[in-house]
């Protein structure tokens, strides 16, 4: 029996070199935009997952009556890959996603030693339909593309 693992790596890494070398970002299952939990009005939103601009992370305003932000944890889109039961690894990780039914998708932290951290079940909010102090914040820092 011959062995493939050589050639195989060998192309593999060609691929990698390939997409590298003509700019394709990677791309998250998910659609880009303003993604926030299931349970909380659009309008209502202070917390925020985002993506776009090629960057995913969260976007949130904190303490009292959230007056204080918006605090920017996104990061630049580098890599995914596959991690556990269909979720996507965001670059290294800890944060994963994957799509669900009915337009929704699910963000969990996800530590190998650990296990699931969290999980928020999400729905894509058209810009509109966030708070206009939301959406301020999200032009601003470039992850809301301007009308």
């Amino acid at each position: 029996m011959t062995n493939c693992t050589a050639p195989m790596l060998a192309v593999a890494a060609c691929l990698s070199i390939t997409t590298a070398a003509i700019g394709q970002s990677p791309k998250l299952p998910i659609a880009e935009g303003v993604w926030v939990k299931t349970d909380t009005k659009c309008r209502e939103a202070f917390i925020a997952h985002v993506y776009g601009g090629g960057r995913f992370g969260t976007v949130y305003f904190y303490g009292q009556n959230q007056s204080m932000g918006p605090a920017n944890e996104t990061e630049p889109l580098s890599r995914v890959s596959r991690g556990q039961n269909g979720y996507t690894v965001v670059n290294e990780g800890p944060l994963e996603v994957i799509a669900r039914p009915n337009g929704q998708a699910s963000v969990r932290a996800f530590s190998p030693s650990q296990g699931v951290q969290w999980v928020d079940d999400v729905r894509l909010c058209p810009a509109a339909t966030l708070s206009a102090k939301m959406r301020s914040a999200l032009t601003r820092l470039k992850l809301l593309k301007t009308p």
